[in-house]
């Protein structure tokens, strides 16, 4: 990883499918992890919430996860 940059600013993966999302965090040098570990990562499902938000700074290989629209959303991101 040593023509990574310090640090990569977070793509907004909201609205894309999984597959696209996966892609463009490759190739970025982040990974993507979805929000239950215990499954596997839906590619073809859309995207709904993400963590970090778009703009944030992260390390090289760090971790973008998301939340598809068949998933609960985190309890800060429900609707009141």
């Amino acid at each position: 990883m040593g023509d990574w940059p310090a640090s990569i600013e977070v793509p907004d993966v909201v609205g894309m499918t999984g597959r696209e999302a996966h892609a463009l965090c490759r190739d970025l040098g982040l990974f993507l992890g979805y929000y239950n570990m215990d499954q596997q990562l839906p590619l073809s499902m859309v995207i709904a919430y993400q963590e970090p938000p778009p703009g944030t700074m992260a390390a090289p290989a760090a971790a973008v996860r998301i939340w598809t629209t068949l998933d609960p959303l985190p309890d800060d991101q429900r609707p009141q």
